[in-house]
């Protein structure tokens, strides 16, 4: 994934001609609140491949090297996968409805998956001691709303996988007895 999104990143660079992402080009697929409304719903997939500069990116693919080889070990390809795409989509979502109560409409960036993966990797405890004991910032940035989705997107994941995969191959979910 790191490589995918630092292709992106060089293919829109060479596109723009600037190393920071230029919006006259890359404006179809940012995340555009107004447009994603009106039914330009796969911004919300594609702004989380896009990056505004060169440090956004590099914070992004250090921590998804680090938190996405923590769960890389942990579950299998398609979980990893569906975990980074779902905790994204759901930071994206986030910011779609939330965003425009802080006055902010436009976003891109991979930190909602990438705080997802935390989320799924660490559990709670684990996210709590990042957090606490590394200094993150779950409100560094503009994108804090998809920091946030994601996270609980990743928590939610690891807390219910087992459930959600077997409700998807039609096996009843076990709840405990009392």
């Amino acid at each position: 994934m790191a490589m995918t999104l630092l292709a992106v990143y060089v293919g829109f660079a060479l596109a723009g001609g600037s190393l920071e992402l230029n919006p006259d080009v890359a404006w179809p697929f940012m995340q555009i609140n107004q447009l994603v409304w009106s039914g330009w719903v796969w911004m919300l997939f594609t702004a989380m491949f896009l990056h505004a500069d060169i440090i956004h990116l590099s914070g992004n693919v250090l921590f998804l090297l680090i938190f996405g080889t923590s769960l890389e070990e942990q579950v299998s390809r398609a979980r990893w996968w569906a975990t980074y795409l779902v905790s994204g989509l759901a930071g994206n979502l986030a910011f779609l409805f939330l965003g425009p109560l802080l006055g902010q409409e436009i976003a891109v960036g991979a930190s909602g998956a990438v705080w997802g993966l935390l989320g799924a990797a660490g559990g709670l405890k684990g996210t709590m001691a990042i957090v606490v004991f590394a200094g993150f910032n779950i409100f560094a940035g503009g994108g804090f709303l998809a920091h946030a989705g994601g996270l609980f997107m990743g928590l939610f994941l690891r807390r219910w996988w087992d459930d959600i995969v077997g409700l998807v191959k039609g096996e009843p979910p076990e709840f405990p007895t009392v």
